[in-house]
């Protein structure tokens, strides 16, 4: 039900910044529907939609067409145009119900209310996503806090926890997620801080099981793109020193790669290394020794 929560909120807060029933559907992913309609038929029979978007049914058609427009659209369409006029419309059916009145619906009051009332899920899908959703929507029914300090206390708990837990992974997952909540509420400094320590712990593990490193990347795709698209649209001051702020804050006690070594790979990664040979070479320098593997 959760996951079903999930889209149909993904569903209409698109419709609602302006998007087009259509193309919303041919980008989504709808694991609780069979298919695309059914998602739609669901938003209307619940009264999340309204309008004349419904799909046309058999008897609709055969009123509304002749069977020379038929005949036509299938032509169009490159499908056959024998046989009788409902065996036409049958065939035709699939292709006047492809979205063609996608756009007529629109949102009704209680979408309106259900947007305003589980406004967390738009931050749990720009911020949170790494963490499941039935998780994060237990957590925020039991906090009395606004939707960003909910959020930021969520990902404290999940990192703290994850330490004490030995499971580094889930440590820097929580790092990028309080990374992004900053972002989400437009404080791009503390984006910036949180992501260069995720950089920073990346390339210095507090702990690496075998099965954890054999996938392992030490230098992060998404989050080296995510600190270029900071650097580049904000000046924050000297990146150097930044970095070795945020470098002292993270208290390494066990250094894998040492700083000066880091801060160069985060010059080259920046000024667009390929991430895939960088990877490489920091696990065939640093990393396979010490971890054992």
């Amino acid at each position: 039900m959760s996951e079903q929560k999930l889209e149909v909120f993904n569903v209409l807060n698109f419709l609602n910044s302006g998007y087009e029933l259509e193309d919303i559907l041919n980008e989504g992913q709808f694991g609780t529907f069979p298919s695309a309609q059914d998602c739609i038929d669901y938003l209307v029979k619940e009264g999340y939609l309204a309008g004349e978007g419904g799909a046309l049914t058999a008897e609709e058609i055969s009123k509304k067409y002749k069977v020379a427009d038929l005949k036509e659209i299938l032509k169009e369409n490159g499908l056959k145009v024998s046989g009788k006029k409902q065996e036409l419309v049958e065939r035709v059916m699939p292709v006047l119900n492809d979205g063609e009145n996608a756009g007529d619906y629109e949102l009704t009051a209680k979408a309106k209310e259900f947007l305003a009332e589980n406004e967390w899920i738009d931050l749990y899908m720009f911020a949170l996503v790494a963490f499941r959703f039935e998780d994060y929507e237990t957590y925020v029914a039991s906090s009395a806090a606004d939707n960003i300090q909910t959020a930021h206390k969520f990902c404290d708990e999940i990192a703290s926890r994850a330490l004490m837990a030995n499971q580094f992974l889930v440590f820097i997952d929580a790092l990028s997620a309080k990374a992004h909540v900053y972002a989400y509420e437009g404080d791009y400094e503390s984006f910036l801080d949180y992501d260069l320590q995720r950089y920073i712990l990346g390339l210095n593990p507090i702990v690496m099981d075998a099965q954890s490193y054999a996938s392992y990347d030490p230098v992060n795709y998404a989050n080296i793109i995510n600190l270029k698209n900071v650097t580049d649209k904000f000046d924050f001051g000297s990146l150097k020193k930044r970095f070795d702020k945020i470098w002292l804050k993270s208290n390494i006690k066990n250094t894998t790669v040492p700083k000066k070594i880091a801060y160069k790979i985060l010059q080259r990664a920046l000024d667009g290394a390929d991430i895939e040979e960088l990877n490489f070479d920091i696990k065939e320098k640093y990393f396979n020794k010490k971890f054992g593997i």
